[in-house]
């Protein structure tokens, strides 16, 4: 039996377990059993200009995404950009590789990260995050399983995508690219409010999220809500 095809048995017992079909979080379940990690985190490109938060374990593998997001670098921006696995069994080896990155993600215990890009026929799909609360790296063979399932994954992926031919329309050598909907929809409000260019508002979205160590998304959101409002003398933030 190939690896990948141990990784979609593995994953088609995680589904049983849970009581459902196979899915990318059963998949990713199973690829976190597996590898001895303690949780993941997908990005996904659902079309150009246009990516997502598709699963992630619990908190710490949303913050990780949503860190990603905000600052535009990590090892999941890096793995889908190079197409090959980033491992960092230490990340206090990578403050200055992702200084955005880095400091926010280990306050919160993540010690390593291993991302994976997510492809299928040369057609990048994304990439998925896996990390450790201790540093330490993964074996060889934790190493082959963890690709295994990300392939695995990046065929449920595309398969489920409502449009994959849009995919081939991203362009290649970007990072993971563009934001959810939600950032888009809040930075264009975010521009007529501030009369500035979309590019400025999204700079101003995306500094206050990292300031604040705010999620991106959230952020966004509260901005569409009218809960938080941002001008060049005073910022209006209602809460949470």
């Amino acid at each position: 039996m190939d690896r990948q095809e141990w990784a979609w048995r593995r994953a088609t017992e995680r589904a049983a377990m849970d009581g459902g079909p196979v899915s990318l979080e059963t998949v990713c379940a199973a690829a976190t059993a597996a590898t001895g990690v303690d949780g993941y985190g997908v990005t996904l490109v659902s079309a150009p200009g246009m990516r997502m938060l598709a699963c992630a374990s619990d908190p710490v593998g949303v913050m990780l995404e949503e860190v990603q997001l905000t600052c535009g670098q990590g090892p999941c921006t890096e793995a889908y950009a190079e197409l090959a696995a980033v491992r960092v069994p230490d990340l206090d080896t990578a403050a200055d590789r992702w200084p955005g990155f880095v400091p926010p993600v280990v306050r919160r215990g993540v010690r390593a990260v291993f991302a994976f890009p997510l492809q299928v026929a040369g057609v990048r799909i994304g990439a998925v995050d896996l990390y450790r609360c201790k540093a330490g790296d993964l074996t060889a063979d934790q190493a082959a399983d963890a690709q295994a399932f990300a392939t695995v994954a990046a065929g449920l992926a595309f398969r489920s995508h409502p449009a994959p031919a849009v995919l081939e329309a991203v362009v290649a050598d970007e990072p993971p690219h563009g934001f959810p909907a939600v950032v888009h929809q809040a930075t264009g409000m975010l521009a007529a409010q501030l009369d500035v260019s979309a590019d400025e508002a999204l700079v101003r979205l995306r500094a206050y999220a990292f300031l604040h160590e705010q999620p991106l998304t959230g952020l966004a959101r509260r901005v569409l809500e009218r809960r938080l409002i941002l001008d060049d003398d005073h910022e209006t933030d209602s809460g949470r």
